[in-house]
Order: C-alpha cells, then structure tokens, then sequence
C-alpha cells in the first residue's frame, strides 16, 4: 500500500549570493544561500550558507524584520538589513553575527521579495498570533500531561 504524499507548506530558497567578512572588508566571495519559511515558526525565518572556510553557519531572526529590510533599513541589534544598490543591481545587504565576527551577505533583492511575499501567502501577518497561540495551548497541554 501506498503512503500518502507528506505535504508541506515549508517555503524555501536557494540563491547565489555575495559573502563578506569584516576582515575581508574588500573581498567579495561567491556562496549559496538556503532561506526558509516554516509556518510552524511563523514570526521567523532561516539562513543557511556555507563560508569559504568550510564553516556552515545559520542564522534564525524575524521575518517581519526580512520584509521591512526590502524596503529601508532595518534592524537595530546584531541583525542589520540594508537595501544596496551596486553594480546597477538591487541587492539587500544583510549585516550578521558570527563566531569569527561580523558579516555581510549580499542577496538579490527581487528573490528576498518573491520569497517574502510567498510566506506571507503561507501565514499573512495577521495568522501569526493564532498559530503561536496554538503551540503554546499544546504546550501548556502537555505540561498539564506531564504532571497529571
């Protein structure tokens, strides 16, 4: 017998994108990126990419903060995303933590905002407190379960 097709609703993206570490400030190192989307997590969103040392590095932070970033600068802490334009190409130049320092990943903009516009076709803006509110009832729930 057959199992049935596991669907899922998970928004991915793999784009070629630019790579740059405050030491090599003048460097620029081609590296493929993997953004997703899970709507379990609504509020958030993951880069993946491998850096030229070898060292696979992710990052987790705010979609809302992704999709503002599109548009003008954004972010205020460790996560920085700039809209660039170099080379007469859009870029979002997204500045990020990492165990040997800062750096930058350059992503085309016009992906950022077809990826963007996918998970909030997924989850809008306004279904992200339900979908929260439900992982903390199970949550709760099981906790209940647990002592009971």
């Amino acid at each position: 017998m057959r199992g049935r097709p596991i669907v899922s609703n998970v928004v991915t993206m793999d784009v070629n994108a630019t790579y740059l570490t405050g030491a090599e400030a003048g460097k620029r190192v081609p590296v493929l990126v993997t953004v997703r989307f899970d709507p379990l997590d609504p509020v958030a969103i993951t880069l993946r990419t491998r850096v030229p040392d070898q060292r696979v590095l992710v990052w987790t932070f705010a979609r809302e903060l992704l999709a503002e970033g599109g548009e003008r600068p954004a972010g205020e802490g460790a996560i920085r995303i700039t809209p660039v334009l170099r080379e007469r190409r859009r870029l979002l130049s997204v500045d990020l933590p990492s165990p040997g320092g800062p750096v930058t990943v350059e992503l085309p903009a016009s992906r950022v905002a077809d990826f963007v516009r996918r998970t909030y076709e997924r989850v809008p803006a306004a279904a992200e407190c339900a979908v929260i509110d439900l992982d903390l009832d199970l949550d709760l729930g099981l906790a209940t379960l647990d002592r009971g």
